[in-house]
């Protein structure tokens, strides 16, 4: 298992777990469930956010946050 802050730009993911409670809660309040598929968009320079598309979506979440969503 990985974190999504290491999948490697244009691949995908399905999220199994997140490693984080407070993190867990905002993710699946966005509609990013354990189950979906994400696909790494883009990193922002400096390492400020991540562009992800998750269930034909597209967000912009933190690299912290990125981090606690755990991939199968």
């Amino acid at each position: 298992m990985r974190s999504l802050s290491r999948l490697e730009l244009g691949k995908s993911g399905t999220i199994h777990s997140f490693s984080d409670e407070a993190t867990a809660c905002k993710m699946m309040s966005m509609g990013i469930l354990p189950g979906s598929i994400v696909k790494l968009i883009r990193k922002a320079p400096f390492g400020g956010a991540v562009y992800i598309k998750a269930d034909h979506q597209q967000f912009a979440i933190r690299n912290t946050e990125a981090a606690c969503i755990v991939l199968n």
